[in-house]
């Protein structure tokens, strides 16, 4: 049986706070929350991924 890396609240937390930060950005300029969230996202993804491959061994 396979063990989450963080609870599902974590990545709750995460993907508010991604959204909020991404949605302030375009309000300032517009567009700009755009390239945040696929940055933020893919070092976020990158991060479990490789987190889950050290809990995995």
């Amino acid at each position: 049986m396979s063990r989450s890396v963080f609870p599902m609240w974590v990545f709750l937390a995460v993907a508010l706070a991604i959204a909020v930060v991404a949605f302030g950005l375009g309000q300032i300029s517009r567009g700009a929350g755009v390239p945040l969230v696929a940055a933020a996202t893919t070092l976020w993804v990158a991060y479990v991924a490789q987190r889950g491959r050290r809990i995995a061994k």
